[in-house]
């Protein structure tokens, strides 16, 4: 009978901070997608071209001349430059955020877009442009980022996902090691799964 040492062991699991910062890309890029769309809508809403937010946006890469540019390079700059921003916000709460539940997870984003609001207003509007501001007026930015903050309540579940996917790789050895006989050769489990076969999730990682 092989020893439990000699049988090959999986992929080692991944380390705890790679499935957190996964889960913080896949929840925080279509939250601001979401947001930069919802300002295209309310240009529309208000009968102003879809894409004057866009080009305001782009206020750093184009100056003053971004008030009589159409549609063109300014508004793929300026739209890039909110989704660049809206990401890495999103990117930040997930890396600080906690994995327990949906709605805590909800509740979290809320009030992390409630504070990227202020500081949008009193210091990220004003650098893209001294006249940007007028532009993100909270009919603007308030469902923008209500928006953003539903679609960044996923991350339990996406983290929670990313976790499961870390652990498939946890060496079997560890298992058979514990039970003290390796599996039977047809593949059937030749000990009963416990929680002594059961491999802790890593730091930070949901309740799944």
């Amino acid at each position: 009978m092989p020893e439990a040492a000699e049988l090959p062991s999986g992929p080692p699991p991944l380390p705890a901070w790679l499935p957190r910062l996964a889960a913080a890309v896949e929840t925080a890029v279509p939250a601001s997608l979401a947001a930069v769309l919802w300002f295209a809508i309310h240009s529309l809403m208000l009968r102003e071209p879809w894409w004057s937010k866009f080009n305001v946006a782009a206020g750093p890469f184009f100056g003053d001349r971004v008030f009589y540019l159409g549609l063109g390079r300014a508004t793929v700059a300026g739209a890039a430059l909110l989704v660049v921003l809206y990401s890495l916000s999103g990117m930040l709460y997930g890396l600080l955020a906690s994995g327990r539940s949906m709605a805590r997870a909800f509740a979290l984003a809320a009030v992390w877009l409630a504070i990227w609001h202020f500081l949008a207003q009193h210091f990220v509007w004003p650098r893209l442009h001294p006249a940007a501001p007028p532009y993100f007026p909270m009919t603007a930015t308030v469902p923008a980022h209500l928006a953003a903050a539903i679609l960044l309540a996923r991350f339990p579940a996406v983290l929670c996902r990313f976790s499961a996917f870390g652990q498939d790789g946890a060496p079997a050895a560890e298992a058979v090691a514990a039970h003290g006989e390796p599996a039977t050769g047809d593949g059937s489990a030749a000990f009963e799964a416990g929680p002594e076969n059961q491999h802790p999730a890593p730091p930070g990682s949901a309740d799944c």
